[in-house]
């Protein structure tokens, strides 16, 4: 922690803000030394601008119970008109993604500290908070407003803020069996076909030599054999007189 931290209230809604304002401050204060990208830096201060408002809305509304999707029955075909393409030479700025992605974004000098760290530790400690815990249990979709300020800060989301697992939709027809896959037939084994001798050696029968080496070739005519003379040259050499 560092020493000049502000004082956190205890009310969970202003010590939210008082985090994520110090955040808003030091991206921006630290961003533009850093040479980070100006829309970017405004693009992450109205995210967490808004993500302090959606808190705040949520928590000082009333009680709420988990929200579980159902999708409405179909009444009929809706008939609609062909969308047409706006062309969009140059796609809009987004934030990043990925675990970590702020404090990868100032990988270098004293905003990983402050903007970062405390940040992060700030929220470790306001997620262990006992109030925060109460007002989670009675508030879960506040979840939605945590995850993803813990993926941004690298902080894993805690069992309270995870997302619900959708329940398995069970079996339109459950007495009709799956039909099963038609198991693929075992290639037998190539090595099998030949005599392997236990000094690694093989001895092919001539069906396999043929089949390896293909059939023998054509007979050579006569007038393409080599030329060898019936004669012997070298005694035949007149050698000249002896001295």
């Amino acid at each position: 922690m560092i020493a000049n931290a502000p004082f956190m209230p205890a009310d969970p809604t202003e010590r939210f803000t008082v985090i994520f304002r110090a955040l808003q401050r030091s991206v921006a204060d630290n961003g533009y030394r850093l040479k980070i990208h100006g829309p970017l830096i405004v693009l992450i201060w109205n995210y967490l601008a808004r993500q302090i408002a959606r808190f705040a809305r949520i928590a000082s509304g009333p009680p709420q119970s988990p929200r579980t999707r159902t999708r409405a029955p179909a009444s009929g075909t809706v008939e609609r008109e062909p969308a047409t393409a706006i062309p969009n030479p140059k796609p809009p700025l987004t934030l990043p993604r990925g675990f970590a992605w702020l404090i990868r974004l100032l990988p270098n000098g004293p905003a990983t500290v402050v903007a970062g760290a405390a940040a992060r530790a700030d929220l470790q400690l306001f997620m262990e908070d006992p109030i925060v815990l109460e007002l989670l249990a009675t508030h879960p979709s506040l979840g939605r407003i945590l995850r993803p300020l813990h993926t941004m800060l690298g902080l894993r989301p805690s069992q309270i803020i995870k997302r619900p697992r959708k329940p398995r939709s069970e079996p339109t027809n459950p007495a009709t069996p799956r039909p099963k896959r038609p198991r693929p037939r075992r290639q037998p084994d190539f090595m099998a076909q030949y005599k392997v001798n236990p000094d690694g050696s093989i001895d092919f029968t001539p069906e396999q030599l043929r089949d390896i080496l293909g059939p023998p070739p054509p007979p050579v005519p006569p007038w393409h054999h080599p030329f060898v003379p019936s004669f012997d040259a070298k005694k035949m050499w007149r050698k000249g007189p002896r001295g």
